[in-house]
């Protein structure tokens, strides 16, 4: 009996170390709730389950208290730190703590898919250890802090889906290990910095801004690269042949004129082009065959060729996406498009879908475009085509030009 009552006077004289946060850090997590409307916290959500009265957020034990958002270490349990900060999507409202730079200590950080707007404070340029940094789809305004390029072991950094205006920082280039960069869906504006430093971007989106110029050099270890809808311009960039490893490539809605290289047909890895909506007036024809090329979908639609259409298209063996469609392209279908899309072949993909529509195209349809199966999807409608039954789909939705459009014969 006397053992016990010592052990139990133990017990009580030096209970059990409980893990406990570092004190810094602790604060901060009470500033980033702090800065969130409580009305758009519910209980269900994770800054719902922050209970810093009821418990610290990094003991394991407080799991009822502390349900989902932090992930601490686990190499100092008195005195741990916040390694992950991975928010919910639901609907908070609120502004970005200027503390969150006392989590020194943090690798990831995600609060998309929210509500949080005002600006992203410089802070965040102290979280050196950060590897993920995912700020979109809320409505954060004004610049992208420059301080962003002091993360120096980043891989992803994404502030998309925001309404961040200003240029894109030229510090941005310091962001070495960064492989996905996501910037689009903002109003940024004027020239893309440098980006030739990068040597691990891998996935590169700035679509759906007001970015005006492309940089000189492009780093090669891109695989996708998507500038859609900005207000780029001047002759179609020549830089891009670089790029050998390129697999997606969107580039539509700009205004680039002049000639389309052929070499951007001979990347050897490019499985989708888009260049739609912009003013190429002439396509360079490859000087190799094309039939091992990767492409798969092809978009010059909405542009300023003319003249035949090129034939070397349908010999891509692997294509089975082309739209041509609005240019001012002339002649007849060449047979190839017909025999293409028509192919049985092991070694050659079908065309499952081929947009001419918007042309001045003469002549009747060829015969194997009648005999394609019903899975081949197309528009011949608004050309001169002598003949285009109505019976097939690709004859239906619209006539044809009137004759006062048409080229004479």
């Amino acid at each position: 009996m006397a053992l016990v009552l010592i052990f139990l006077l133990a017990i009580r004289i030096f209970p059990a170390t409980r893990a406990s946060t570092l004190s810094s850090d602790l604060q901060a997590l009470k500033d980033v709730k702090a800065a969130v409307d409580p009305s758009s916290i519910h209980s269900t959500t994770c800054l719902g389950s922050w209970d810093f009265a009821a418990a610290d957020p990094c003991d394991s034990r407080s799991t009822s208290h502390f349900v989902c958002g932090i992930g601490c270490s686990s190499d100092d349990p008195l005195s741990r730190r916040v390694i992950s900060l991975i928010l919910d999507g639901s609907g908070y409202n609120g502004t970005l703590s200027p503390s969150l730079g006392s989590l020194t200590a943090l690798q990831v950080l995600d609060f998309s898919g929210n509500s949080f707007h005002g600006t992203i404070p410089a802070s965040l340029g102290q979280l050196t250890s950060l590897i993920k940094l995912d700020l979109s789809r809320n409505s954060f305004t004004g610049a992208i802090p420059d301080t962003i390029s002091q993360l120096s072991n980043l891989s992803y950094l994404s502030v998309a889906n925001n309404h961040l205006e200003g240029p894109i920082p030229s510090s941005i280039a310091n962001l070495s290990t960064i492989e996905r960069l996501f910037l689009h869906n903002n109003q940024l504006a004027g020239k893309i910095p440098s980006l030739d430093g990068l040597q691990r971007l891998s996935y590169f989106d700035a679509s759906n801004n007001r970015l005006s110029e492309l940089p000189l050099k492009l780093p090669v270890s891109l695989l996708q690269l998507s500038l859609r809808s900005n207000q780029l311009g001047g002759s179609f960039p020549q830089n891009l042949a670089q790029l050998q490893g390129l697999e997606v490539l969107d580039l539509s809605y700009n205004q680039f004129a002049g000639h389309l290289d052929s070499s951007l047909f001979e990347l050897p890895s490019l499985q989708q082009l888009t260049v739609s909506h912009n003013q190429i007036a002439s396509l360079g024809v490859p000087r190799l065959s094309n039939v091992e090329s990767e492409l798969v979908a092809v978009d010059i639609s909405y542009n300023q060729l003319e003249g035949a259409l090129p034939v070397f298209l349908a010999n891509i063996s692997r294509l089975s996406a082309l739209s041509l469609r609005y240019n001012n392209f002339s002649g007849t279908i060449p047979y190839e498009f017909a025999s293409k899309a028509s192919s049985a072949s092991k070694e050659v993909q079908p065309l499952m879908r081929l947009f001419l529509d918007g042309n001045y195209l003469i002549g009747e349809v060829p015969q194997p475009f009648l005999e394609v199966p019903g899975r081949f999807s197309a528009s011949f409608i608004y050309n001169c085509l002598a003949k285009c039954p109505e019976s097939f789909a690709f004859c239906q939705g619209g006539g044809q030009r009137p004759k006062s459009e048409c080229p004479t014969l």
